[in-house]
């Protein structure tokens, strides 16, 4: 090893060496830096010199410790407690999002494919007019803006006319493609959505892009369980009762052909709707009076048998609902105290809502978006609420029923629930022989025979 080699190794050594053992305090050096945290605790931990108490100086020090330490642990606390952006099976932020298109000075109604609830599906929000941005952080913002409707251009022909409808849907469907690739490379808005959202899918052929629906799970209404259910309808109800005097006449409701009002009261579980909304709604501590506890308000009842609700930041005479955002103000329906006639004559309280929303809509209910299932087969949510009620209404006969052997006037209720279900029971009787004598014949076209016997095949 040369000289000067052998010097710079030397040097080098003796640097570090310096840097790593600390100067002694008397030789006016600089002291070596510190971790600001440890150090922190230290002059925590040491108890403050005579001379800086009188002076003052370590109770000011001590003070100051105190708050930096602090602070630094809001910090770390509050960043702990972030929510993730990406939570694509989480319903609770799939509907903040969806609340964010709910004002009419932001958005607009849009076609299907690309209505608000498919931008909220692949993590889009409502920030300005017409203008969506992604909730994941990517940065990415887009304008939704498409061309006129063709009704506007009634003086135009035929071919111009035809000519605008196809510009509108090809815009369409470019706007159904940024759903997922509006947003930048690095976001996993981009592979991933909601269930339910219209995902695409390129051929590596070069023809085109197919896209296709999944089951709209994530917007499905929790009527499912009948106990739950019940629950919930009963905390809508005494919330709107509360503002009979705000609601509008009886003769103003509407309602579907195929619901009875008056049957779903009757069948109600005993004690409906109860004293709060805390006390659950079960047979076993039920009110064994057939007779309810109080009497049921045809209006209120009707508003929260749909699913409507009172608004959260308490708006006097406003109803909303809790799955599309739709809101209702009471005193369009009204009439007004000096005998002034109200703005609408009628309310039908199922059509007010959203065309997409799962209390009246079959297949987002349903949780399914085949093209092969019917839209009428389809239960929307006040139809799966109603099955409920009948449902507990029948257990309910028959625990009675079993209970009680003595003879009993039934009701009109209990009569068209029995009714119903020996209906039932016979047509799928009736189902089952038919299914037999189908399969009988068809052996017989093909001349099923049974297996050999064992002893013939040895033979």
């Amino acid at each position: 090893m040369s000289y000067a080699l052998e010097t710079k190794k030397r040097k080098f050594t003796r640097v570090l060496e310096s840097i790593s053992k600390p100067l002694a305090s008397g030789d006016g050096g600089a002291k070596p830096p510190t971790d600001p945290l440890m150090a922190a605790r230290e002059r925590l931990a040491e108890p403050p010199s005579i001379k800086k108490v009188r002076v003052g100086e370590g109770v000011l020090d001590k003070v100051s410790t105190k708050t930096t330490v602090s602070r630094i642990l809001r910090t770390t606390s509050s960043s702990a407690n972030l929510r993730p952006n990406f939570v694509p099976w989480d319903r609770e932020r799939f509907l903040e999002r969806l609340e964010t298109f709910r004002p009419v000075t932001r958005w607009l109604s849009q076609p299907s494919p690309i209505n608000e609830v498919e931008w909220a599906k692949r993590g889009w929000s409502c920030t300005d007019y017409m203008r969506v941005a992604c909730v994941g952080g990517c940065g990415a913002s887009l304008v939704v803006k498409l061309p006129e409707e063709v009704d506007d251009f009634e003086d135009l022909d035929s071919d111009k006319v035809q000519e605008r409808k196809e510009v509108r849907q090809k815009v369409v469907e470019e706007y159904r493609k940024l759903l997922s690739d509006g947003h930048k490379e690095n976001c996993l808005w981009r592979s991933k959505a909601c269930d339910g959202a219209y995902v695409p899918f390129y051929y590596s052929a070069g023809l085109g892009n197919v896209t296709f629906e999944l089951a709209a799970t994530i917007h499905r209404l929790q009527v499912t369980n009948p106990d739950n259910a019940i629950n919930a309808l009963r905390d809508r109800y005494l919330k709107i009762s509360k503002l009979q005097d705000q609601l509008p006449a009886r003769e103003t409701i509407e309602l579907p052909e195929q619901l009875s009002l008056k049957e779903m009261i009757d069948i109600l579980p005993p004690g409906f709707p109860g004293d709060s909304p805390n006390n659950s709604l079960n047979d076993d501590t039920s009110q064994q009076s057939d007779g309810k506890e109080n009497t049921i308000d045809e209006r209120s009842f009707a508003f929260a048998f749909f699913g409507w609700d009172v608004v959260k930041d308490g708006s006097s005479g406003l109803l909303e609902c809790r799955a599309c955002f739709r809101r209702l103000g009471l005193w369009l329906y009204k009439s007004k105290e000096e005998g002034k006639e109200a703005v609408y004559e009628k309310l039908p309280v199922h059509s007010e809502h959203m065309d997409y929303c799962p209390w009246i809509n079959g297949p987002a209910q349903s949780g399914t978006g085949r093209a092969t299932d019917r839209p009428e087969s389809l239960s929307s949510g006040w139809q799966v609420l109603a099955q409920g009620l009948r449902t507990k209404h029948r257990r309910r006969v028959k625990t009675s029923a079993s209970a009680t052997p003595t003879e009993s006037v039934p009701t009109e209720a209990d009569t068209l629930s029995l009714d119903s279900t020996a209906t039932d029971e016979a047509s799928q009787r009736a189902k089952d022989r038919e299914w037999w004598s189908k399969l009988r014949r068809v052996r017989e076209a093909l001349h099923v025979k049974g297996p050999k016997k064992a002893s013939s095949q040895s033979k």
